[in-house]
């Protein structure tokens, strides 16, 4: 199953998107905003599911869930 959210946004730059998932990465304030690097551990290591985030600058921004059902 798949699961698709996109945002009505105006998208973020191919280096935030390359960097979104590492666990030190925030574009908020220090001590914010390190969530994402959590959920897709969560999902891959303990589920095999997966967690992917795409975007186009100007544009819309997307995450993905695959979640691999029984």
């Amino acid at each position: 199953m798949w699961i698709k959210i996109k945002d009505n946004g105006t998208g973020v730059s191919e280096e935030i998107i390359s960097q979104i998932f590492y666990s030190s990465f925030t574009t908020k304030s220090v001590g914010k905003g390190t969530g994402l690097s959590i959920s897709r551990q969560i999902m891959e290591e303990t589920q095999g599911d997966s967690l992917t985030c795409s975007s186009v600058l100007g544009e819309k921004t997307g995450f993905t869930i695959a979640l691999h059902l029984a």
